[in-house]
């Protein structure tokens, strides 16, 4: 069995965001070509012999793994800026919009392994670069991310102490992952927001559509007349079925103009003779349309009722009030 060398790398993984999305091949391969570019120019502007360093390119992207570097102790960092402000200016002098591009980068080290690849090259193997792969996909466009390893000993110095959020995520296999988000107010082109994978999940407002509004109108001035038909079986299906008739009626009428006068009105009967009627209609027919009724207006209002769908609570009364007062002072509901 071969000796395995290992060696201490750190690792700089670079994603173009949405690479291929809206843009022609030609497009994609100028921006492979600017950012090969960006790096190499950024590599030796820091100083980064061939020999200390090993580029892996990844289809849309690459990683720079740096061989055995400790001076300065934040290259990974100044590397990733240089190449972001670099990404930037060609940005802003570029016409054309499928060529201009962000990257989202992740930054590991570790004791990795030196290998020989199948091409004959050098190249990297373990834990440091998986791990700067799967750093790099919780990034958003302009963001750097770094793993534990780097925050450690970057937090320590003056310079960083304040220059990181911390977050936790679950990657591939499950994996539990501690990533820190690398900002700097003062840089215009990093991106200082929340990554988009750790905002907190917004929380839909609900909010009465005027149907649902008017059927719980119609439940609160008809309680009288609910609580004297109200029973088992096809009862409560044809109620709910009379009272919704009633609540499009209501909502129709707010649509009538003189130009266009509503003939088509569902409850022309007094109450009790029209849900006398629907009681005579065949039990299934009824149960099946109560199922759309309660599917497409009720279920979500299943909260603002003390029995199904047909006595209001306080709840219920609050969230007419404040969604739709004008029809609460229509019905004069108390």
């Amino acid at each position: 069995m071969a000796v395995v060398q290992t060696i201490e790398t750190k690792h700089i993984f670079i994603d173009i965001v949405n690479y291929t999305y809206n843009r022609s091949v030609e497009a994609q391969t100028d921006l492979i070509s600017y950012l090969n570019t960006f790096v190499k120019e950024s590599l030796e502007k820091n100083q980064i012999d061939s020999k200390d360093r090993i580029c892996i390119p990844t289809g849309d992207g690459m990683c720079i793994s740096l061989l055995n570097i400790s001076i300065p102790y934040d290259i990974h960092i100044k590397i990733s800026l240089d190449i972001l402000k670099k990404i930037n200016s060609h940005n802003d002098s570029q016409k054309n919009e499928m060529r201009k591009f962000q990257i989202r980068i992740g930054i590991n080290e570790n004791i990795d392994n030196l290998i020989i690849d199948i091409n004959d090259n050098k190249n990297i193997s373990g834990s440091g670069i998986n791990y700067a792969a799967r750093i790099e996909s919780l990034a958003d466009g302009n963001q750097i991310l770094v793993g534990n390893s780097v925050f450690e000993k970057l937090v320590q110095r003056e310079q960083y102490m304040k220059s990181f959020d911390s977050y936790s995520a679950e990657v591939k296999h499950g994996l539990p992952l501690k990533v820190h988000h690398f900002k700097n107010d003062k840089l215009e082109f990093l991106n200082n927001d929340i990554p988009s994978k750790f905002k907190p999940a917004q929380k839909s407002v609900f909010r009465l559509s005027e149907i649902q509004a008017y059927y719980l109108a119609n439940c609160l001035v008809n309680e009288d007349f609910i609580s004297k038909n109200i029973g088992s079986g096809q009862n409560s299906y044809s109620m709910q079925t009379l009272l919704l008739q009633l609540s499009e009626d209501c909502y129709a009428k707010t649509k009538t103009t003189k130009l266009k006068p509503d003939s088509r009105v569902k409850v022309k009967r007094p109450l009790q003779e029209h849900f006398d009627y629907i009681q005579e209609i065949d039990f299934w027919i009824i149960c099946d349309l109560n199922s759309y009724i309660v599917n497409e207006y009720l279920s979500s209002m299943y909260r603002f009722f003390s029995d199904p769908y047909l006595f209001v609570n306080q709840s219920g009364k609050k969230q007419l009030l404040n969604d739709h007062p004008k029809i609460y002072e229509e019905f004069n509901i108390k």
